[in-house]
């Protein structure tokens, strides 16, 4: 996203950058609690958690920009949830779909880009940052290889929805990739 803002603005399109979790206040709230290493909770309980900032991230900042003709850029969204809490956690990706549809109403992405990432080099990429690992993040590599085929199922099924990318590549790259297909949607 970082490399992907200054190439649309050269463009001169309209376009709001936001996440998930958060992306409004009430969301960025909801953001602490389900990330927070100190936590443990159900897996319903983190689904819903996410429905609903996704539900106040949607109405308060999606659908109006939308309505005002602007593009929006979300990091995360629902495709997250049904790859992290339907195959992830095994709830089922269409029980996690049913649980958003209020939440996100009409307001489906475009398109989604997936971001595809060997897990030695995932690994590789979370020790090198130095940073402490989120409550997601220390779940393990039994997750995040669920989470995996979860994202790879989805793209399967919506290849014109869906595009996986090769992480492995530089940024700048991947930004160039992401505006390619937008300059070829507008």
């Amino acid at each position: 996203m970082r490399h992907l803002k200054p190439l649309l603005a050269d463009l001169g399109v309209p376009t709001h950058f936001t996440r998930e979790p958060g992306g409004t206040p009430a969301a960025e709230r909801v953001r602490e609690v389900l990330l927070d290493p100190a936590l443990d909770m159900d897996p319903w309980t983190e689904a819903y958690l996410y429905a609903a900032a996704r539900a106040d991230h949607t109405r308060r900042a999606i659908l109006p920009r939308l309505e005002k003709g602007e593009n929006v850029f979300c990091e995360r969204y629902l495709d997250s949830s049904i790859a992290y809490q339907g195959f992830g956690r095994g709830l089922g990706a269409e029980a996690v779909r049913e649980l958003n549809a209020r939440a996100v109403g009409a307001a489906m992405p475009d398109r989604t880009f997936y971001l595809r990432l060997e897990a030695a080099e995932r690994a590789r990429r979370a020790r090198d940052s130095g940073a402490p690992l989120d409550r997601i993040e220390k779940v393990g590599g039994g997750f995040a290889g669920r989470v995996e085929k979860g994202f790879e199922e989805l793209a399967r099924r919506e290849p014109g929805r869906i595009e996986a990318l090769d992480a492995a590549r530089p940024p700048e790259e991947l930004a160039e990739a992401v505006l390619r297909a937008f300059a070829g949607r507008c």
